[in-house]
């Protein structure tokens, strides 16, 4: 495999208009000398929300990657690297699972095809460490603590998962990924080189800001065109984290609205039902939802209670040192910097919503 001289590469991002999608569309603009062109295949058109430079070259696709359409096929003609970041992020209650097998296994399965036959060199695919979220000795919560990709155990049966639908649609996805690794590209001599990303986010954790899973991906799509890096990732997960320190999601969120307006401050109750009560009461709210709300009244809850309770209650911790080494991976945003772009973020989002975009806005 060759990789184009300096400025000559054209990327694609299949879901460049989502959260992640859009902070790597930055990072591919302003910190990666290699790329000319970029395009973005996604149900909505791409808008540039995170004010980067317009030095290069962005084109939109609308398309829905579990429906293959020539209007967005033609995307991946020419293409040097793909980044699959598109997916239908969804716990609802019961699970949604004639969509999440459309968009995220039909939808990957599409992708990885087009790669082929487009002879699309490299694929970036981004997964979720929930895939590793399997309960520990039979209990109710997981525990993960500073494990590695071989170390990580994923279940052999999908109901095992303490979170039901979307993250055994996204383990579904990866076996799909993984499998394609080394597939002769169509009519040509090169093969299809994959590497899988795992961006960990839990109860009590190592969070991973969004910027430095975007970074993670400019990285890996680099050691892919590297004779020698890409012989240590090629078709391996590969975890991704950054220096934030492990605290509980509510924490992390109180932290977080330090830097908001005193209204958006989060302030936690200095009360809280035990553990085990919390856990019961969620599985009569999961058992009224399937009996009555769901079949009388067609209602779902969105997300699965009992889930809700085992995830606040999981560890998960992972190593990332086959990033560090292989990829060259190093996190660019340190810990403050990470709270306060969030913090901006969710006070950005947070007026949006309350005030519908009106004059004063943080917009």
């Amino acid at each position: 495999m060759t990789v184009k001289k300096k400025s000559s590469e054209i990327v694609l991002i299949v879901g460049g208009s989502g959260f992640l999608g859009q902070h790597i569309v930055k990072m591919l603009t302003e910190d990666d000398d290699t790329v000319a062109e970029i395009r973005v295949v996604d149900v909505k058109p791409y808008e540039n929300k995170l004010n980067h430079s317009a030095s290069k070259k962005i084109t939109t696709y609308i398309g829905d990657i579990g429906e293959v359409d020539m209007k967005w096929e033609m995307a991946f003609e020419g293409v040097d690297c793909v980044f699959h970041c598109a997916a239908y992020i969804n716990f609802q209650y019961p699970p949604n699972v004639t969509e999440l097998e459309r968009v995220n296994v039909d939808g990957t399965r599409n992708v990885v095809n087009l790669c082929v036959k487009y002879r699309v060199p490299r694929l970036v695919f981004t997964s979720t460490s929930a895939v590793t979220l399997v309960p520990y000795m039979g209990s109710t919560f997981a525990v993960i603590l500073n494990q590695t990709e071989g170390k990580a155990r994923v279940p052999d049966d999908e109901s095992e998962f303490i979170i039901p639908g979307y993250i055994a649609s996204k383990l579904r996805a990866e076996k799909i990924v993984l499998d394609a690794n080394e597939t002769p590209l169509r009519d040509s001599n090169g093969k299809f080189r994959i590497s899988h990303l795992i961006a960990g986010v839990g109860g009590k954790q190592q969070l991973t800001y969004v910027g430095n899973a975007a970074w993670a991906h400019i990285c890996a799509k680099k050691a892919l065109g590297d004779a020698f890096a890409c012989q240590k990732v090629s078709g391996l997960p590969i975890f991704i984290t950054d220096d934030s320190p492990i605290e509980d999601t509510v924490r992390f969120c109180q932290r977080m609205s330090k830097s908001l307006t005193p209204e958006a401050k989060l302030k936690p109750t200095w009360w809280s039902i035990p553990g085990f009560m919390t856990y019961f009461f969620a599985w009569l709210l999961e058992f009224f939802t399937i009996c009555i709300l769901k079949p009388l009244f067609g209602v779902s809850l969105p997300f699965p209670p009992r889930g809700l309770v085992a995830y606040s209650s999981s560890i998960m911790m992972y190593c990332r040192l086959r990033a560090s080494i292989h990829l060259d991976y190093e996190p660019p945003f340190n810990e403050a910097q990470s709270i306060q772009n969030s913090a901006v973020w969710y006070e950005k989002y947070r007026r949006e919503v309350i005030f519908g975009g009106q004059k004063g806005s943080a917009k």
